[in-house]
């Protein structure tokens, strides 16, 4: 598989998790006392999406710097994982 294909269905994927995540944070049934968190927490994937996943798949669309692309479509997932393991560190 070439690098436009794998940063496509990447990106495909950081656009699965970044729904999944944000949908579940702001449709979160929790307790009234931490729907602040949630939400907040909500905002903060949407904006590191906005950041590393939609210039990915701006990119791999118009098949323009698929390096770039790529790096940029890693670095979702990436970031997101050591978001939860901070998160989880805080909070422990």
């Amino acid at each position: 598989m070439n690098a436009r294909k794998s940063t496509v269905a990447l990106c495909a994927l950081d656009a699965a998790a970044w729904a999944l995540v944000a949908g579940a944070t702001f449709m979160s049934g929790s307790d009234p006392a931490t729907l602040g968190l949630d939400r907040s927490a909500g905002m903060a994937v949407t904006a590191l999406f906005l950041v590393t996943g939609a210039p990915a798949i701006v990119l791999a669309w118009r098949n323009r710097a698929p390096t770039t692309a790529l790096i940029l479509a890693l670095a979702f997932p990436v970031t997101l994982a050591l978001a939860f393991v901070v998160a989880v560190l805080a909070f422990s």
